[in-house]
């Protein structure tokens, strides 16, 4: 792994700031694909980042830095890394560079047995402060699954613990809206700019009746889910047609 803290190059990974804000997680990040020393879809991710920071009332770095930072760390890289940048709120930030493990082709899905509040002041923002997701993780790996559905009060689903949701019905592309609580994620906004992919409220029990179910994230792109709880979902042709064409435009406009 390379490592900059506060714009500096650290050899020794034990360099972390270690503060109260660490220990909270107070703080904000950003979860990037590099190919070679290139990030990908970087001006969205720090439009994202800013916006989070206005938020949750942080102050972050100048994003000059940050770039500078982002050039170094990805120095002499080469083929697909997970860049992370991570601002803390007191003012301490560091990006973490490291090769990226390949995933497998698809996931398995269950829900998580809690309903998440779709008004939530944070619900847009990319906090440090990740324990739901993580709980959910684990609760979904006792249950025999990898990541859990999250379901909003109304009864919608909303995301996955670490990812968007992407939806085949009627032939048609879509995604759950941002009212039902889930993070405006960087895949998900350029699967709506590019493919007209549309924005609804689903329940779980429509969400089973769907063709074809995926999940979408900055390091994962598209990938395909196979089961959630007793209903299984094959392979289709549309999803393996668009995500060929998504990585065919993605990778030709690295930062659209």
């Amino acid at each position: 792994m390379k490592l900059v803290v506060n714009g500096q190059i650290q050899s020794d990974l034990t360099k972390l700031p270690y503060s109260e804000a660490l220990i909270r997680g107070d703080g904000l990040f950003e979860t990037m694909l590099a190919i070679d020393d290139k990030p990908v879809a970087l001006d969205r991710h720090l439009a994202r980042i800013e916006k989070s920071a206005a938020i949750s009332l942080l102050t972050l770095p100048a994003l000059i830095d940050i770039q500078l930072a982002l050039t170094a760390v990805l120095e002499n890289q080469i083929g697909k890394s997970k860049l992370r940048l991570v601002v803390l709120s007191d003012g301490n930030w560091f990006i973490s560079c490291q090769p990226l493990s390949e995933e497998s082709a698809s996931t398995s899905l269950t829900r998580f047995d809690t309903p998440v509040f779709s008004k939530d002041y944070l619900n847009t923002v990319k906090s440090t402060s990740y324990a739901r997701s993580l709980l959910a993780a684990r609760y979904a790996k006792s249950l025999g699954f990898d990541d859990c559905l999250f379901i909003n009060e109304a009864g919608f689903v909303v995301e996955t613990g670490f990812s968007n949701l992407l939806v085949l019905n009627n032939s048609k592309w879509v995604t759950p809206a941002l009212t039902t609580g889930c993070l405006p994620g960087i895949t998900r906004e350029l699967l709506i700019k590019w493919f007209d992919v549309g924005e609804i409220e689903i329940s779980f029990d429509e969400l089973l009746t769907s063709q074809a179910v995926y999940v979408t994230s900055s390091l994962r792109l598209i990938q395909r889910v196979n089961r959630i709880e007793s209903r299984s979902f094959t392979e289709n042709s549309l999803g393996t047609e668009l995500i060929s064409q998504f990585n065919q435009r993605l990778f030709s406009n690295i930062n659209p």
